[in-house]
């Protein structure tokens, strides 16, 4: 499939998310207050560490905070069950819209079209091809707005508090979808003729299969089954050239977000040490201060 048809084709997609636009919608509502009970999260914890850390306070005077970190666990808890929740029922919706589409166009075109292809072709576009479509609308669609949104709430809550770490934050995010980019071109490719090859096999052998009594009749069973084998086996070997690809995206990732949190780390540490005297509006830098920078840090880069 050329770029440009791919373009299309995602654009097309994209469009379809009308057909459950409330629901994800409700989804990414749900995202966004669960980054705000995040940050609400931290900054009680960075706040209970401080106190019981630095001003010696016993755990007793403390117990309202102690039951208010619990209450946002739990709503957290159920924000994400929500969300779930949510993001299911809009991407079965646009599945089942797009599938009757299909099936439309199928009894429109009539027999003498779908006999273009392999039967096995269709049935794997209408199953499995359609069913991947899942993901697509309950997880990615609504994480580009979540990469974005949770992040900015991050960067509000911490600017306050200190600049250094902010910014720190703010130039180290953007290394995250550039490398994403550089290492995702080639997965794509890879996936590409992956489902290529889905397609070729399905439809193999489901044609074999249909034609399983002429093949007995002319004893060609055995030489089937060594066709189906080796195309079974270019098929085994596509997917783990792209489960290489993504293996190496995520380890690549991770390594810039883990620099991007040790420098964060490092700054703090030397604050502590007294090397480093900026960033926290003319004061020093508290306990409080490390500890909510840090504790938001990994979840500043998840999303994205």
């Amino acid at each position: 499939m050329d770029k440009l048809r791919q373009q299309t084709l995602v654009t097309w997609l994209r469009q379809q998310r009308r057909l459950a636009k409330p629901w994800l919608t409700l989804c990414v509502l749900y995202g966004g207050l669960s980054a705000g009970l995040l940050i609400s999260q931290a900054w009680l914890l960075a706040e209970l560490l401080h106190g019981f850390i630095i001003h010696g306070l016993q755990k007793s005077t403390q117990l309202p905070l102690l039951l208010l970190l619990l209450g946002l666990t739990v709503a957290r808890s159920l924000l994400a069950m929500a969300r779930e929740r949510a993001a299911f029922t809009g991407a079965t919706r646009v599945r089942r819209q797009i599938r009757a589409r299909i099936l439309g166009e199928m009894e429109r075109r009539g027999p003498a079209y779908l006999q273009r292809q392999p039967a096995g072709s269709w049935a794997s576009l209408l199953h499995e091809q359609v069913e991947d479509l899942h993901d697509f609308y309950a997880r990615y669609l609504p994480q580009t707005q979540l990469s974005v949104l949770q992040p900015l709430l991050i960067l509000l809550a911490i600017f306050p508090v200190n600049w250094a770490a902010g910014t720190i934050l703010l130039v180290t995010a953007p290394l995250i979808p550039l490398f994403m980019i550089l290492t995702g071109i080639g997965a794509a490719d890879a996936n590409r003729r992956n489902f290529e090859a889905l397609r070729r096999l399905s439809g193999h052998f489901l044609d074999r299969l249909r034609g399983m009594a002429t093949l007995r009749l002319y004893r060609r069973s055995q030489a089937e089954q060594q066709n189906i084998a080796r195309a079974s086996e270019e098929f085994r070997e596509r997917t783990m050239e792209v489960l290489r690809m993504a293996f190496l995206s995520s380890a690549v990732l991770e390594f810039f977000a883990s620099v991007a949190i040790a420098i964060l780390a490092v700054y703090f540490g030397f604050s502590y040490l007294e090397h480093l005297d900026f960033g926290n509006y003319g004061s020093k830098v508290t306990l409080f201060t490390g500890l909510f920078a840090l504790l938001l840090a990994p979840d500043f880069y998840l999303p994205l």
